[in-house]
């Protein structure tokens, strides 16, 4: 109860802070006559994760907000109700779930529901009517968007990430800056390559990528090692390719990283030395800390200009948050 109370109120001082003017904001607080003012404070990574939640509450509430005006106004247009505008553009969409619809979401969620079939059918008939109606809805409101002046201020909180040792790719002055904080044992990293690459292409000139470190070494025992081995390789120019190879590896050995080296024509000694000395494992750790400091818990995590996306989201995502800070109205 008291850790619930806490962070209530810790909700509470954000809500009143992130509300609050400006000049408010800039002096907390005097000592000796000496100003404390926000950019003061050592927030810290839980604070960050409120402030995140913060931010979702109010875009949430933001969007609902806009799709009510933008149903009313269209309403409004057709000088029908709200509703009979979801009667005529959503329900006779919806149609009945074929008998393999209802199965599958029987067989998906048979473990939860604990009855027969025939005893649930109808139960399960209508959560997938909602579903689709719901899914229906939302594209209605992307075209209405699409076809509206709508133009959003609210703006996400960003971490203030360091720029300084990032190895990177792309133009030093694309508008866009991506930064990975990826594990190169972790099945999700991997998972979102083929993404990032195909982002890479995408945006070209647009955006730079960097990538930093963030080992998750209880559940990845190499992932350290492997760290400083792409390390070592960046010594020979060739950080992009060992990184790129690592990420296709399930074995991590010393002997992965001989193979690598020889595979991309780099002097295996020579790297082999510079990973059993150590000498890139604080770099590593440094990338690792910054990334629980700013409440980031697991792999991937990218910031787009600052703006956390968490895990191995689809490339729409990916291409949403990038569009925005180019300045292109992606709709809700």
């Amino acid at each position: 109860m008291r850790g619930m109370t806490l962070r209530f109120i810790g909700l509470c001082a954000l809500l009143i802070l992130v509300t609050l003017p400006t000049d408010a904001q800039d002096e907390l607080a005097t000592l000796n006559g000496e100003p404390i003012g926000h950019d003061d404070l050592d927030l810290g990574a839980d604070w960050r994760k409120l402030e995140r939640q913060v931010y979702e509450l109010r875009k949430k509430a933001l969007d609902s907000a806009i799709a009510s005006r933008l149903l009313a106004q269209e309403a409004e247009r057709r000088g029908v109700p709200a509703d009979q505008v979801i009667n005529d553009e959503i329900v006779p969409k919806i149609g009945e779930p074929t008998n393999k619809e209802v199965q599958d979401f029987y067989d998906e969620k048979r473990g939860q529901i604990n009855k027969p079939l025939k005893e649930v059918r109808a139960e399960i008939i209508q959560v997938l009517k909602q579903q689709k109606g719901q899914g229906h809805l939302s594209d209605f409101l992307k075209e209405l968007w699409a076809n509206a002046e709508v133009a959003v201020h609210l703006d996400p909180p960003r971490l203030p990430v360091s720029l300084e040792a990032v190895r990177f790719r792309g133009g030093k002055d694309a508008p866009v800056t991506v930064i990975e904080f990826s594990d190169f044992q972790c099945p999700y990293c991997k998972q979102v390559q083929p993404t990032v690459a195909e982002l890479v292409t995408e945006y070209d000139k647009e955006v730079r990528w960097g990538f930093k470190d963030m080992p998750l070494s209880d559940i990845h025992p190499e992932a350290i090692r492997a760290a400083q081995a792409a390390r070592c390789a960046d010594d020979q120019g060739k950080f992009w390719e060992f990184r790129a190879k690592l990420f296709e590896q399930d074995l991590f050995t010393d002997g992965t990283y001989m193979d690598l080296a020889k595979e991309l024509k780099l002097r295996d000694e020579d790297l082999m030395e510079c990973i059993n000395s150590g000498a890139k494992e604080r770099a590593v750790m440094e990338d690792f800390e910054e990334a629980r400091s700013f409440g980031i818990d697991g792999t991937p995590a990218f910031l787009v200009n600052g703006i956390l996306l968490t895990g191995a989201q689809p490339i729409q995502v990916f291409r949403d948050t990038i569009d925005r800070e180019l300045g292109h109205d992606v709709g809700p």
